[in-house]
């Protein structure tokens, strides 16, 4: 068992919010009809798991930036973990 994690290239991080709150946090390629194209994946690192195949398919030098991520869900503040956490909050139920 593991974490999934989606990966997926879009515009910009608004229509990502934009599609989680449609979909309620779910995942946005097993929706149906998946909302962006990606892929589902398990214990890949970014920086170069994903790159390196990244690099490959576009026939370009790995670097450690080829690939950049960022968080854009939940769109709230990173939880200060000496505060109390209300059970509803987005970064306590995922997505």
């Amino acid at each position: 068992m593991g974490v999934l994690t989606d990966y997926f290239r879009v515009v910009d991080a608004a229509s990502v919010v934009q599609a989680l709150e449609q979909t309620d946090g779910r995942s946005l390629l097993c929706a149906e009809p998946p909302v962006f194209d990606g892929v589902e994946a398990r214990h890949v690192d970014t920086a170069v798991v994903l790159a390196q195949l990244i690099a490959a398919i576009q026939q370009v030098e790995w670097e450690v930036d080829l690939v950049q991520e960022r968080d854009v869900w939940p769109t709230s503040p990173i939880l200060d973990p000496d505060e109390p956490v209300a059970e509803d909050d987005p970064w306590v139920t995922g997505p």
